[in-house]
């Protein structure tokens, strides 16, 4: 089974990516951790059509035959939502860290939820409770509309990073066994 890891917008999501890659990635047979465009071009928000189109253009080489868990953090987790329903990636399962719908509503998703309520693969979604950047309420409430078999684990950092993964691995390690 692959890892593809899809980090949070900001530039300092790289250093996220390496940890989840560090931490998980010897439970998978290989890893692939985006790096988006816009880091390169150090502009400050992340161009969805440019990175959509990057993993169509991967996905005969990249994500082969083998199964694949996305693991997704922020606007990185929004992109997975829009690549699954748009077949871009067609992963296994999901595992997303602090989903930001309040600032996709009007922005990305324009008050369409399609990308999430058409969403069936399996996935859990780690959401702290105190998250500054994505407010908790609002997410439960989307995830209860529109992806109730999206399973909502509430954690209670006042932050927007998703590093404990030790934390995490009480839900991730048997939502991955049973995968297998």
């Amino acid at each position: 089974m692959q890892l593809i890891i899809l980090p949070g917008n900001n530039v300092t999501n790289q250093t996220w990516g390496g940890l989840v890659r560090d931490y998980y990635g010897p439970q998978f047979t290989s890893v692939h951790l985006v790096e988006y465009e816009h880091w390169a071009k150090e502009e400050p928000v992340i161009d969805f059509d440019v990175e959509l189109v990057k993993l169509r253009e991967r996905q005969g080489s990249l994500f082969n035959d083998e199964p694949t868990v996305v693991m997704a953090k922020s606007a990185g987790a929004l992109l997975a939502l829009v690549a699954v329903v748009e077949s871009v990636l067609t992963p296994k399962a999901c595992v997303f860290f602090g989903l930001p719908f309040a600032l996709a509503a009007e922005g990305i998703f324009q008050n369409d939820w399609s990308a999430v309520s058409e969403f069936t693969t399996p996935a859990l979604a780690f959401h702290n409770q105190q998250d500054p950047t994505a407010d908790y309420r609002y997410t439960a409430a989307i995830l209860a509309e529109h992806a109730p078999h999206i399973e909502l684990v509430t954690t209670t950092a006042d932050d927007h990073w998703y590093g404990d993964f030790a934390t995490y691995d009480e839900q991730i390690l048997p939502f991955l066994q049973n995968l297998a």
